[in-house]
C-alpha cells in the first residue's frame, strides 16, 4: 500500500524504473546535469558513495597493492593498438579532436577504461622478474557515453577504481582474479547485498580479456546489475605494448595481466536492491547518517528535551548521528524526510520519554518503534544496527532464493521472465538469439557449478549439447 506521506515516489510494482528514479531525486541523492547523460551526485549520494570507496581502498591497500593517477586522455592510436579493445568500446568513445584553437594531428581519447592509457608506460617500469607482479590502482572517473543514461548505473561520465596488475606467470595472474572476485563479494556481503559471482560468457566478456569474472546483484524487479568485474588479459595487452620481463632463465618474457574495476554502480545497486515504496533503507555501513535523533518540544520545554538529546548524542558519539533540531519543520516532515533517506535507526525524543527514562526507536528496515530503557540504549542501539544489516542481507538473499526460476526450454520465457537457471551450449550464437528474441543474456557461470555437469543434457536455446548451469537475466 503506498504511503499518504509519499506519493511523489512511484510504487514499486507500478513502474520499477520511474520509482528508482524518483528515490534518487527525492532523497537527494543526484539530479541531471546541463550536459545529456551526466549527472550530478548530491553531498547525501557521494557520502555513500565515498563510504564504499574508504572501505574499498583499505581492502585494496591490504592486497599490496599501490594507488596511482595517469592522465585523463590517451592517444586515440593507443586504443586502436588493441583491435578487440577499441572495437568494444568504439560505440561509447567521445573523441577530443580539437584543443588550444587547433584541430588535433593526434586525436585523443577520453578514457573509457586504462588498460591502453597505462600499459605503455608499464612497459618502461617492468624490466625484470624482480618488477613481477606489479601492482597499481588508481580511482578515477571515465567516460562511456551512454544512448540510455540512468543514474549512478549508467552515466556518460563516471567514477570508480580500476587495478591493473601484472605477473610472471598464468597461475598467478589467474589466482588474483578470482582473489580480487572474492573482494567485491565480501564488500558486497559488507554493503548488505548477497551477488552471484561467477565467469561472464564469451559474448559478454571484458574487450580485449582472456576471462571475465562478475559479481552480479539482483534488484527488486528481477533485473541483473553487473556491480563488479575482474578480467584476466592473458598476454594480449602485453604483446600490443611490448610489456616484457627478463627471466630468471635469462631469457625475454611477456607478462600476465589483470585488469578489475568497482564503480559507483555499487550505489545504484545499494538503492535497488533495498528500497521500498518509502524510499531508501541504507544498510548501516554504507549510512551517511546512521542514527537521526529528533527531539520533540514546545516553547516552554524546549531546552530541556534538547538537552537531554543533546547526552544521548554523546553516549551514541561512536556511530554517525544527524541531530535534527530544526525548529522550522514538524516531527511528521522529519520522520517523514529521514525515512526517504533511509536513515536505519531514528530516535525520538520528547517529554512523556524524559519522564519514562526511555527513547522511542524506529527501524527503517522493518518500519517498527518501540520503547528502550535510557540505560540500555547504547548497547542495544549497536545490536539493532547489526541486526538491520543482517536483516537487509537475509531479506535480499531469500528474494534471490525464492524467485530464482528453472528455465528448460526457451519457449517457457515471456515478457515477465527477468532471472533464471538454465542448461546451456555456452555459444555465441545462441546467446545472440536469446537477446535478439527477449532482452535476455548470460549474466553468470557461479564459480561452484565450473566444474558441475549441468542439470539438463541439452541446451535450453538450441538443443545442442549443454555445458553448464548458468544464470541469464534482464539487466541495468
Amino acid at each position: 500500500m503506498q504511503n499518504r506521506k509519499t506519493k511523489h515516489i512511484t510504487p514499486q510494482s507500478k513502474d520499477f524504473p520511474q520509482w528508482y528514479q524518483d528515490v534518487v531525486k527525492v532523497a537527494e541523492l543526484s539530479e541531471t546535469s546541463d550536459v545529456r547523460g551526466c549527472g550530478i551526485v548530491k553531498p547525501y549520494g557521494y557520502k555513500i558513495w565515498n563510504l564504499i570507496k574508504q572501505e574499498l581502498s583499505t581492502r585494496i591497500e591490504h592486497m599490496g597493492v599501490e594507488d596511482v593517477y595517469f592522465p585523463v586522455f590517451l592517444p586515440l592510436s593507443n586504443l586502436e593498438a588493441e583491435a578487440e579493445h577499441v572495437k568494444g568500446f568504439s560505440p561509447e568513445l567521445a573523441v577530443v579532436t580539437h584543443a588550444g584553437g587547433d584541430e588535433l594531428k593526434d586525436k585523443l581519447a577520453v578514457r573509457p577504461t586504462s588498460e591502453a592509457a597505462m600499459y605503455g608506460t608499464y612497459a618502461k617500469w617492468i624490466q625484470s622478474y624482480r618488477d613481477l607482479p606489479f601492482k597499481l590502482n588508481q580511482w578515477a572517473n571515465v567516460v562511456r557515453w551512454e544512448k540510455r543514461p540512468r543514474a549512478f548505473l549508467r552515466w556518460s561520465e563516471f567514477q570508480w577504481q580500476e587495478g591493473h596488475t601484472a605477473f610472471a606467470d598464468e597461475n598467478s595472474a589467474i589466482d588474483e582474479v578470482w582473489s580480487v572476485l572474492d573482494m567485491y563479494e565480501d564488500l558486497y556481503k559488507w554493503m548488505s547485498i548477497p551477488v552471484l559471482s561467477g565467469k561472464k560468457s564469451e559474448l559478454e566478456k571484458f574487450a580485449g580479456a582472456v576471462m571475465t569474472t562478475t559479481v552480479e546483484a539482483i534488484a527488486k524487479d528481477g533485473k541483473a546489475i553487473q556491480a563488479g568485474t575482474s578480467h584476466y588479459l592473458g598476454t594480449n595487452f602485453a604483446k600490443v605494448f611490448n610489456i616484457q620481463f627478463l627471466g630468471k632463465d635469462g631469457n625475454k618474457h611477456y607478462v600476465h595481466q589483470n585488469s578489475w574495476g568497482l564503480s559507483w554502480r555499487s550505489v545504484g545497486a545499494v538503492i535497488m536492491v533495498h528500497g521500498d515504496d518509502n524510499g531508501l533503507r541504507l544498510p548501516p555501513n554504507v549510512a551517511p547518517w546512521q542514527v537521526v535523533i529528533i527531539p520533540i518540544f514546545n516553547n516552554d520545554n524546549r531546552s530541556e528535551i534538547v538537552s537531554f538529546a543533546r547526552n544521548i548524542e554523546k553516549d551514541l558519539s561512536h556511530l554517525r548521528i544527524k541531530f535534527d533540531d530544526r525548529e522550522s519543520k514538524t516531527p511528521g516532515f522529519k520522520f517523514n524526510e529521514w525515512e526517504v533517506k533511509g536513515v536505519p535507526l531514528r530516535l525520538e525524543i520528547g517529554e512523556r520519554d524524559i519522564k519514562d527514562g526511555s527513547v522511542m526507536v524506529f527501524r527503517r528496515d522493518t518500519c517498527e518503534k518501540h520503547k528502550i530503557k535510557l540505560s540500555d540504549l547504547k548497547h542495544s542501539i549497536d545490536e539493532i544496527l547489526q541486526d538491520i544489516s543482517q536483516n537487509l542481507f537475509q531479506q535480499a538473499d531469500n528474494f534471490i532464493k525464492s524467485n530464482m526460476k528453472q528455465i528448460e526450454h526457451i519457449d517457457k520465457i515471456n515478457d515477465n521472465t527477468t532471472f533464471f537457471e538454465a542448461s546451456w551450449s555456452e555459444t555465441p550464437e545462441s546467446e545472440r538469439i536469446l537477446k535478439d528474441k527477449f532482452g535476455i543474456v548470460s549474466r553468470v557461470l557461479l564459480k561452484n557449478k565450473m566444474n558441475v555437469s549441468p542439470r539438463n543434457k541439452k541446451c535450453f536455446i538450441t538443443g545442442e549439447p549443454a555445458k553448464h548451469d548458468w544464470i541469464f537475466a534482464k539487466s541495468y
